[in-house]
């Protein structure tokens, strides 16, 4: 293996050789995850199945990506996906940990014999003679930028002519490997023994008879060693390279995958394989270019003759590993022609009763159908899990019908727009746990994990604080049980078992031996980021009561943040692709910006606006890590803290201008977008907040509140948020103050739903206006408790703003009353707190006229709501 060695190759093993130019592969990070299943192939000869090289690489997507596509707010968590987008579980076909979904196999070094093949073709050149000197390869100026490596169609007398003279560290380097591609016998040569002063000759050496004649050179077993070497010394530092973003080591990155790539095509194009070996190397072969490069077209030409081959010898296992392939590649340029083409393979394989098969095909079919608008096809995803779900009950694959539940529920969560939806996808849960205690489901810790994420995010939706609540503390005793569970796996997969007969075998190349199990491999996140990941979801679960129980949502989130840092300062190297490498480290960049997001909201709810300022330029920062890649959901969602800061602190100019950008602009979009989507939510909540700024009539855009809030009722009123429902019912009867009667229902509807919810902050806001509006200059028991209650309700927020507003509040009343000593009192508690807000906030005392009117430094006035 060619290990890095302060940041360079050691010289014997760096490679020096030109490479084919072509362009880096440019894969989307930020599409709907995807599931990609992968049939676990059985046991072959030992001389097949030790290779590395000769493994079906063909494995499954990342199934959910916080996630968790996967943006999520802090404000309304979303379920993980595979992405996993902000404010739930995910994670990205996207989803999910997605972070580019593909999630490339890991192979061994070659330390066992490959297969013998065939005699070679025997017009093959013959290699040059002993005595004649070997040939010169070209060596070529290294390039400035990464390129990644394409197969190009070279003359014949050309086209292996960049070979590296460089071989494997584990082959010795004793012979030039000649253009020749038959493998040279050397006549045997006497080697005249040493001279041995005061030693007899044996009889043997007398007569010449000892035979020091070297072995052939097997030409096919070197060629595979080396391209094995060449891709183990490329993925074993892709997760360096992904985080340093190096130009200089991802040439050299590229220029190995080339190497490797340029062996196994001489071994292809000038050999006659055994048809089995052919159709391993051409899977290999085929997977590496469509992970690694550009070049579709030469994967698509490859993996159609190598189905061909698969075809005439009845090879059907690696038939459909290749189908499965050329389905994916399609997918990227033509999601309708790969969902056409995949309807097909099913057709065909049921025709064949290949169960495993059936399940891997119908998965895939669910993962395509979940693409980005205009190809998605939710009806045709849920109906393959379905499909699935019956087929498992049917065989007895228990593992196989609760994946399909779960991916059902998130398909719910995630693209469903259905008032519904959530009812849904708790049937689909329900159905998962139904055999959740079953010893085969038990024993894996990453299905009982996102069935338990799951069902929070429900929870949460539906805005149950204390059943949320509830089912938090069980997943996080069932996550702390699976700590040291062996079946964490470093690159997040996950095996689901197969009964003894849901895999027959119809190739007579593929003989399977007694005992052997199937399992149909699934992949998500590895331990370290989900525990992350549940961190997350603790705090979003927690927001709503993090002013009552000691901030331990904030707690929770600097736990997972300390995880995140971790991860991205020294992550765990794994041997894959940089494709898949940068999509894990854009995923772990991707969660650790929204759990700042997610800070930054919790400090601004408890008026901790110098912090949140802070945070939001951490946040800044990592956007320009992610550059590109980062989702409108996390740029709306930033622009939006940015805001509500501005406003915080007085600066009213920069929030309406905030909050005036295109990206605010309500649309009739915002009203057709799945359920849980941020964006629309977001989008909401920035006109709210403009419209409070434009209630000032000192605005020259003060006539637009009204209108603003018009514009807002629809969108309000049809939104499931029950957050943004009460919010808007608190601003209309702000605003709509001429009719007495519109006003208190508004009031009535807003304290409704923010007690529904237990949102302290909406329900203190309420009581002081309706204590300002209704008990003003009241002489009485009852203006007293209305001033009290929203003091209360204050403190319980833990809003230092409202506090001293309440306290204000209440100290005129106390004054009408005659209780000027205890008014006195609560005026210097108000005082105390305005010290810590900002110099805008910092109110003079009332006139004691009853008129409510503030007047405040920095040029802004406020009234006390």
């Amino acid at each position: 293996m060619a290990y890095r060695q302060n940041g360079q190759y050691p010289p014997s093993q760096s490679p020096r050789q030109p490479y084919p130019p072509a362009t880096p592969p440019q894969q989307s990070y930020h599409h709907s995850p995807q599931v990609y299943p992968q049939d676990v192939i059985p046991a072959y000869p030992p001389h097949l199945a030790q290779s590395p090289l000769l493994q079906p690489p063909i494995r499954p997507h990342d199934f959910t990506t916080p996630a968790v596509s996967q943006q999520v707010p802090p404000h309304y968590p979303a379920p993980p996906h595979a992405n996993f987008p902000y404010g739930g579980v995910s994670a990205a076909p996207g989803s999910p940990y997605a972070m580019p979904n593909r999630h490339p196999d890991s192979y061994a070094s070659p330390h066992s014999l490959y297969p013998v093949a065939l005699p070679p073709h025997s017009q093959t050149q013959v290699p040059p003679c002993p005595s004649q000197p070997a040939p010169q390869l070209p060596v070529s100026q290294p390039v400035s930028q990464p390129v990644s490596p394409q197969v190009q169609s070279l003359p014949h007398t050309q086209r292996y002519s960049q070979f590296p003279t460089q071989p494997s560290p584990t082959i010795q380097n004793n012979h030039n490997i000649p253009k020749a591609v038959k493998a040279p016998t050397p006549r045997p040569q006497a080697r005249p023994s040493p001279q041995m002063t005061g030693t007899k000759l044996s009889q043997q050496q007398k007569q010449g008879g000892h035979d020091n004649t070297k072995p052939p050179v097997d030409y096919q077993v070197l060629l595979l060693a080396l391209a094995d070497e060449y891709l183990d010394a490329a993925h074993s530092q892709a997760t360096l390279i992904a985080v340093s973003q190096d130009e200089h080591e991802t040439e050299q990155y590229y220029k190995l995958i080339a190497t490797g790539l340029r062996c196994m095509e001489a071994l292809l194009k000038n050999w006659r394989l055994a048809p089995q070996t052919e159709a391993l190397v051409t899977l290999r072969f085929a997977k590496i270019l469509y992970e690694e490069t550009n070049n579709d077209t030469v994967a698509e030409t490859i993996l159609s003759k190598g189905i061909d081959l698969c075809e005439r010898n009845r090879m059907f296992d690696l038939k459909y590993g290749m189908q499965q392939l050329l389905c994916r590649i399609v997918s990227k340029s033509n999601p309708r022609a790969a969902m056409k083409t995949v309807d097909g393979v099913i057709r065909d394989i049921e025709t064949y009763r290949h169960t495993g098969w059936e399940y891997a095909f119908r998965l895939l079919r669910a993962s395509i159908s979940l693409s980005p608008p205009p190809h998605q096809d939710l009806v045709g995803a849920l109906h393959n899990l379905q499909k699935i779900s019956s087929l498992a009950a049917s065989c007895g694959d228990k593992a196989v019908s609760v994946i399909a539940a779960v991916l059902e529920a998130l398909i719910h969560l995630q693209q469903s727009t259905n008032a519904d939806s959530i009812e849904h996808a708790q049937r689909a849960i329900a159905t998962a746990r139904s055999r959740q205690l079953d010893p085969e489901i038990r024993g894996i810790p990453q299905l009982n994990s996102v069935i338990q994420m799951i069902d929070i995010c429900c929870s949460v939706l539906e805005y149950d604080t204390n059943q949320s609540s509830q089912k938090l503390k069980e997943m996080q005793r069932s996550m702390d049980q699976d700590i040291h569970n062996p079946k964490w796996k470093d690159d997040g997969s996950f095996a689901l078992p197969l009964s003894a007969g849901t895999m027959k075998s119809a190739s007579p190349r593929e003989p399977r031996h007694d005992g052997h199990i199937f399992e149909l491999t699934m992949s998500w996140l590895p331990e370290h980021d989900l525990y992350a990941l549940c961190y997350f979801l603790s705090s979003v679960t927690l927001s709503a009561k993090n002013p009552q129980d000691g901030h331990k949502a904030e707690k929770y989130l600097e736990e997972g943040l300390g995880m995140m840092k971790a991860g991205l300062s020294s992550p765990q190297g794994i041997s894959e692709s940089l494709v898949a490498s940068s999509s894990r480290i854009l995923w772990r960049r991707s969660l650790y910006c929204n759990m700042l997001l997610q800070q930054v909201f919790l400090f601004c709810s408890r008026t901790e606006w110098r912090m949140a300022n802070k945070t939001l330029k951490e946040v800044r920062s990592t956007l320009a890590d992610l550059g590109d890649s980062v989702s409108d959901d996390i740029r709306c969602l930033t622009e939006y803290a940015r805001g509500i800061i501005y406003q915080a602190v007085g600066d009213i100019e920069a929030a309406m201008a905030t909050f005036q950008q295109p990206m605010f602009s309500l649309s009739q979009t915002t009203s057709k977008i799945s359920r849980s989507n941020p964006h629309r939510d977001t989008i909401i909540l920035a006109n709210l907040n403009l419209v409070l700024l434009l209630r000032d009539p000192s605005k020259a855009d003060h006539s637009l509140a009204s209108e603003t809030l018009s514009i807002l009722g629809p969108h309000c009123q049809n939104s499931p948020n029950k957050y943004i429902r009460a919010a808007h019912s608190l601003i209309s009867a702000t605003v709509h103050t001429e009719s007495t009667i519109q006003t208190k229902r508004d009031l009535h509807q807003a304290l409704q739903a923010a007690t529904a919810i237990q949102n302290s902050q909406i329900t203190c806001i309420a009581l002081t206006f309706m204590s300002w509006k209704y008990f003003r200059g009241v002489i009485g028991e009852q203006s007293e408790k209305s001033a009290m209650a929203a003091r209360a309700m204050a403190r319980k927020a833990d809003d230092r703003l409202w506090m001293s507003v309440t306290d204000d509040l209440l100290a005129e009343t106390l004054d009408r009353q005659g209780k000027s000593a205890d008014a006195q009192t609560l005026r210097a508690k108000a005082d105390k707190k305005l010290e810590a807000l900002p110099p805008a906030l910092k109110m003079n005392r009332p006139d004691g006229t009853g008129n409510g009117n503030l007047s405040t430094n920095g040029g802004a006035s406020k009234k006390y709501v």
